[in-house]
């Protein structure tokens, strides 16, 4: 077996780390999405998030700190992901003072918030929960990396009586999760037919293989995957990013 087809094989098993966080989101967002009815929504148009809130984790979605509390009830502190997990905080950083952000929350009603200012503070900063009827929206600062937090911070301005979204996001609606596990094995299968070094073709086919089938056992039993992002984590500090 060449060297090259060690890198190659190794980087394929870095790459399916990515696609293997994104199909435990996608599956889990699948598994989940049933009662629709008894589920908060985040809503900024601005930036395109239309999303459901969970209190599970923040590996699947918006997360809703269980030590904050509920719209029109005090401090809301939502958590989400910029990159990876369905990314539904990516555009976060675009937000600026007066912009509009919506709470649908089934039980109290369409809350709507007026952002006041962003913050950027360090990863152990530990934020008061106890600060009246405002709105935190929290993520990981800058892409791609965990180093610092973008706080984003809103005003509670009025409460309307509940209105369900009227489209259902679309991230809820449609297999990406068998999606991109068919987009793995087509990719390696393409590889490895196209691969210069012929006698090692075979090794690339098997390893598509066998990555496909650890793809597949993730989407049948989505985990939070913390020891892996943990370790991209790793990987990214050392590289400084």
């Amino acid at each position: 077996m060449k060297f090259s087809t060690v890198l190659i094989i190794s980087g394929m098993f870095i790459i399916s780390l990515y696609f293997l966080v994104e199909v435990n989101y996608y599956s889990a967002v699948e598994n989940n999405s049933q009662n629709r009815s008894e589920t908060p929504y985040l809503e900024v148009s601005l930036i395109g998030i239309d999303q459901s809130i969970t209190n599970t984790s923040v590996d699947y979605g918006v997360y809703h700190e269980p030590q904050s509390a509920k719209p029109g009830s005090g401090t809301v502190v939502l958590f989400g992901h910029r990159t990876l997990h369905g990314s539904p905080f990516l555009k976060l950083d675009q937000l600026k003072p007066g912009d509009n952000i919506t709470l649908a929350w089934p039980g109290i009603g369409n809350v709507e918030y007026r952002v006041l200012n962003h913050t950027i503070v360090p990863a152990s900063y530990r934020l008061s929960v106890e600060q009246g009827n405002v709105l935190f929206l929290i993520t990981c600062y800058p892409l791609g990396s965990s180093k610092e937090r973008l706080i984003i911070k809103a005003k509670q301005e009025k409460i309307y009586p509940y209105q369900a979204p009227k489209i259902t996001p679309v991230k809820e609606d449609q297999p990406y999760a068998l999606a991109l596990i068919a987009a793995f094995f087509a990719g390696g299968m393409i590889l490895s037919f196209f691969y210069p070094v012929r006698e090692d073709r075979l090794l690339l086919i098997i390893a598509t293989l066998a990555i496909t089938l650890f793809l597949v056992l993730g989407y049948l039993f989505p985990t939070p995957a913390r020891g892996i992002e943990s370790q991209m984590s790793n990987i990214s500090n050392f590289l400084g990013v």
